[in-house]
């Protein structure tokens, strides 16, 4: 995938790191604002915050009061959305480019000063508890993600939760806890903004510089939560819940996505559980029929990565472990017959043209190119990531397959009928 020529990387004096992607084939633009700061930086006490953050940003700042957010965005004809992972929030403004101006004001004010109100927090509160609620507590086999938490994580470390939090600590949070929360992450030196689209350079930096610039860098240092190898741990849970047929979860640990592994391991979960005609739907759903559905997937996070093999009963009659001895079968049978070149090939294609489809809008550009210049420091890294797909080779994988799973213990939740 070709790299923009005219892309400016630049760095304000805040420490703000600033990237601008001229695309002239609409008239459209889209900044995006990211920090470095997701559900691994909570505290023990305060769960969730992060996610938290994403709600508490829409919901006033300094010079803009309650639902002015909204009101601004949509009367310029724009769209807007976040998002919070383990490792990252991102804030994604879509404008008519002559709107430009509009959001990086917005966006600004936002990183200037912490401005929402008592009554803020509160409808916040609500919110997040109720999507708590609703996609984890309430939601069938809506745990176990928790419960793979807990399994796969000691209990001191940050990626042992989930990244909605814990619902209480989120009902009881202070004005001034989440104003300490903004201080320590929503700072210049800890975000990266993409501008993407439709732009006149020789202004763009200009407006950065004068929306930006004035806010002030901070010298404390950025906490961070530490982690480290022996905070990996595995082990087995069966869970009872309102559910209507047994389902389990097996995970395996991998290095984090700054490994090189990492684009391995796209492949390995695209190969093994991503359609009709990988290996777990061939042979537990069509020729078994052992299971009604099955996925296979990597949950990529900073330090510590998880490869998820699921697969959910056909029918009543089937149990948690027969399944689970489907699955291990599947899973081992990955040792003694690797993929062959025509699946790996199918995969390969199949995540490097998913990667591809992200990058061909301006939001998808601006979401990638933040996420490699927050990690890595690397914004023309976003374009040669289809490249490592595709040289990704068959003694790769069995490397990878054979340190993952060969004499390895996994993180099994089963969630059965109560």
């Amino acid at each position: 995938m070709n790299a923009n020529p005219h892309m400016i990387n630049h760095v304000l004096s805040n420490g703000l790191r600033i990237i601008i992607l001229p695309n002239e084939k609409a008239p459209l633009v889209n900044v995006t604002l990211g920090y470095k700061v997701g559900s691994k930086d909570d505290s023990f006490s305060h769960k969730g915050f992060a996610h938290f953050f994403e709600h508490l940003m829409f919901d006033g700042s300094k010079h803009v009061k309650r639902g002015e957010f909204d009101a601004l965005c949509s009367k310029a004809g724009g769209t807007f959305n976040a998002y919070t992972s383990y490792d990252q929030t991102m804030y994604h403004t879509t404008v008519p480019s002559h709107q430009l101006d509009l959001v990086l004001w917005l966006e600004s004010d936002r990183m200037l000063q912490f401005g929402v109100e008592q009554i803020g927090l509160e409808t916040q509160q609500k919110v997040v508890s109720e999507e708590i609620k609703q996609s984890v507590e309430n939601q069938p086999y809506g745990t176990w993600r928790v419960e793979q938490g807990r399994l796969a994580f000691t209990d001191d470390c940050s990626y042992q939760w989930e990244v909605l939090g814990n619902r209480s600590h989120i009902e009881s949070a202070t004005l001034d806890e989440v104003a300490s929360f903004f201080d320590a992450y929503y700072r210049p030196d800890n975000a990266c903004l993409v501008i993407s689209g439709h732009v006149d350079v020789s202004t763009v930096l200009k407006s950065v510089e004068r929306y930006f610039g004035i806010i002030p860098s901070k010298k404390q240092t950025i906490k961070r939560n530490q982690f480290a190898n022996h905070m990996k741990r595995t082990g087995q849970i069966v869970v009872q819940d309102a559910v209507p047929l047994p389902a389990v979860f097996v995970s395996y640990h991998l290095d984090g996505f700054m490994s090189d592994t990492s684009v391995q391991a796209d492949i390995l979960a695209s190969a093994f559980g991503d359609g009709k005609s990988s290996r777990l739907y061939s042979h537990l759903v069509r020729d078994q029929h052992i299971a009604s559905s099955v996925f296979c997937y990597a949950d990529q996070r900073e330090h510590a990565s998880l490869l998820t093999c699921s697969a959910t009963a056909a029918h009543p009659g089937i149990s948690h472990q027969q399944l689970l001895d489907a699955l291990d079968k599947e899973i081992q049978g990955l040792l003694a017959d690797p993929f062959s070149d025509t699946e790996l090939e199918k995969a390969i294609n199949a995540a490097g043209t998913g990667y591809a489809y992200h990058m061909q809008t301006n939001a998808g550009i601006a979401d990638m190119v933040c996420n490699q210049t927050l990690f890595w420091n690397d914004p023309m890294r976003a374009f040669s990531i289809v490249d490592r797909y595709r040289v990704v080779t068959k003694n790769e994988m069995n490397g990878l397959i054979e340190g993952m799973i060969r004499g390895k213990e996994s993180c099994t939740v089963s969630i059965i009928p109560s």
